[in-house]
């Protein structure tokens, strides 16, 4: 992968982490957070777009809450 690429694909990547984390942390709403998402410049090359955007916000909270189910498990 050339060094453009890899550079726009590592800051969409960053930059969306950053707004799904505030998501899922309660810091944002799911639509200010779908909003956020669509002005991430070359989401694409991190999969998401805006037919599964949804999607990969319900996911996120789906793996956090399986998160604090094992550590509360294993408390």
């Amino acid at each position: 992968m050339g060094k453009v690429k890899q550079w726009a694909w590592d800051t969409a990547e960053e930059q969306s982490d950053n707004i799904i984390k505030s998501y899922v942390d309660g810091n944002i709403s799911k639509q200010n957070a779908i909003s956020k998402l669509s002005n991430v410049e070359n989401l694409d090359l991190v999969d998401i777009n805006e037919d599964n955007v949804e999607e990969v916000l319900e996911m996120a909270i789906q793996d956090k809450r399986v998160l604090n189910w094992n550590i509360t498990k294993t408390k």
